[in-house]
């Protein structure tokens, strides 16, 4: 079994109005402003899924600045994963910066069935991550029910990519040590995050804290599954593809030709993931 952690997924009618769209929000137009750039509804994920062998996914917002692109994508979401039950756990946006309508929002998506929210881009929603009486609303949500947000990270070096942003490690950091109770998963290995729970006072705040591979191919070579095995061990280790961006089976093939023994991989591809949202497939 194994199920990826990290996915999007649009409706149609955006995917076909991209240009209209490109107008209406500024994550939109960062993510999607290029030729080159994929939208999928659905159908295709589910398609992705039987092809790669990949039993489930948990489907990711894209952190909207637009209140009412938000609430629609979330509702997009939601009835994908009513329409295709244990195969799509959803994971619905927030925008902290939205005031009273943003919680409203995030408390309607969990009362109708949210497995967790996310995924968040601070840098092109406009809020200070670190900015504890932002976000404590949306935390207190979420540790009421016991489920996980998932943060965009970004790596403070290397090449620029769409979507990369430019929150800080310390922002992140900060973070975490406001919300030491709540589960929290760091995307695309946390920008480097897990070098620091060398760090004894890191290792100890981030006992809930974990990982996800979404996008590895493009960031880091091979290696990363073992080395950040060694950092913070497998059982902090999830793994994503960030598919549509691409395919499922490159960052699979990843984990499976790793140095891990099979044990440790079965943490990382479902044993993980299933105990953070708990379900029981």
């Amino acid at each position: 079994m194994t199920i990826d952690c990290h996915t999007h997924i649009l409706p149609p009618d955006i995917i076909r109005k991209k240009d209209q769209y490109l107008k209406k929000d500024t994550t939109f137009e960062t993510l999607f402003s290029s030729n080159s750039s994929v939208m999928v509804p659905v159908e295709a994920l589910i398609d992705e899924l039987d092809k790669s062998g990949i039993s489930s996914a948990v489907v990711l917002g894209m952190g909207w600045q637009d209140t009412g692109l938000n609430s629609y994508v979330n509702d997009y979401i939601l009835e994908s994963a009513s329409q295709n039950p244990f195969r799509l756990y959803p994971f619905t946006g927030i925008n902290p910066a939205s005031g009273q309508a943003g919680i409203k929002e995030a408390e309607r998506c969990a009362n109708l069935g949210s497995y967790g929210f996310g995924e968040i881009h601070p840098s092109f929603q406009k809020f200070d991550l670190s900015d504890k009486p932002i976000m404590e609303n949306y935390m207190s949500i979420l540790k009421s029910k016991n489920l996980p947000i998932t943060i965009h990270c970004s790596e403070p070096v290397g090449h620029n990519y769409p979507g990369k942003g430019n929150v800080g490690l310390k922002t992140i950091v900060d973070f975490v040590l406001d919300f030491p109770e709540n589960k929290i998963i760091l995307g695309h290995w946390g920008g480097g995050l897990p070098f620091y729970e060398l760090m004894p006072e890191i290792k100890l705040a981030f006992k809930n804290v974990y990982y996800d591979s979404a996008a590895s191919p493009f960031l880091y070579n091979p290696n990363v599954f073992s080395i950040m095995a060694r950092l913070v061990g497998t059982k902090k280790m999830l793994f994503g593809s960030d598919y549509p961006v691409i395919n499922q089976d490159r960052v699979l093939i990843q984990l499976e030709n790793s140095s891990l023994p099979e044990s440790q991989k079965l943490d990382i591809k479902h044993t993980n993931i299933k105990k953070l949202i708990s379900v029981s497939i």
